[in-house]
């Protein structure tokens, strides 16, 4: 009886261990860094995924504060080059960023995107300027829902100093 629970046991234990492997793999973070800019300056905002598994859909919700930041391009990484791309900028203050491909792509800890914001002229003080994913959706070539974090820091627009 004892050598029955304790194989029972030793199952359990393996199964839970077999799981918490498959949904730590199949798990993607979505992150973006801290950065710090000087006032009136162009700053490149990468996009970065970490653990992506088949990746051949994105689509991102962005909302920037456009009384500090005015969008001004985006450029796809090297890495996502087989994915096509289109941002809809047409609101100030949101950016809808959607990539699709008929093959997912793979890879840790990359960047899929560059955003490139201009930022406002003659700042005095320091403003933090938080750029918010409020929407994500990832999805794999077999087209499945692949399960998503967020780890997003701000950016920090600084005084352009004396001249």
């Amino acid at each position: 009886m004892k050598r029955i629970s304790t194989m029972i046991i030793s199952m359990a234990l393996s199964v839970a261990v077999a799981f918490s492997w498959v949904s730590t793999v199949a798990a993607s973070e979505i992150s973006m860094p801290a950065l710090s800019v000087k006032s009136g300056a162009t700053v490149e905002v990468p996009i970065k995924i970490d653990q992506a598994d088949n990746l051949a859909g994105v689509k991102l919700v962005l909302k920037y504060n456009p009384d500090i930041l005015t969008f001004k391009r985006a450029v796809r990484s090297e890495q996502a080059a087989s994915l096509m791309h289109i941002v809809n900028d047409k609101k100030p203050g949101i950016l809808i960023l959607v990539m699709a491909g008929a093959t997912g792509i793979n890879g840790v800890d990359f960047s899929i995107m560059s955003l490139f914001f201009e930022t406002k002229k003659d700042l005095k003080t320091n403003h933090v300027a938080e750029i918010n994913i409020t929407e994500c959706q990832l999805m794999s070539d077999t087209l499945k829902k692949l399960d998503c974090s967020l780890k997003v820091h701000p950016l920090t627009v600084v005084p352009e100093g004396p001249k």
